[in-house]
């Protein structure tokens, strides 16, 4: 078998939005190509997939996974 390189053809650029939770750096990756191309939009369609930044009593959180989400609500529930 003859290996090569891939077809340059069958290569694509491609723009995303990469956001990453601050609690567990979990990404959420986003092609540019699916929403409008701001980070507005991108902003907008992680919220429709549960990614939020948050704040409670004492602390705050500039983005957060569904997941840390859901834990920062179960831990200031135990206060």
């Amino acid at each position: 078998m003859k290996l090569a390189n891939v077809e340059l053809s069958e290569i694509r650029v491609v723009s995303l939005y990469v956001i990453t939770c601050f609690m567990c750096e979990k990404q959420l990756h986003l092609a540019a190509s699916e929403i409008d191309a701001s980070v507005g939009d991108a902003a907008a369609m992680a919220a429709s997939q549960g990614w939020h930044s948050y704040e409670t009593s004492d602390e705050s959180c500039s983005v957060a996974c569904p997941s840390c989400i859901k834990e920062a609500q179960e831990n200031e529930g135990e206060d």
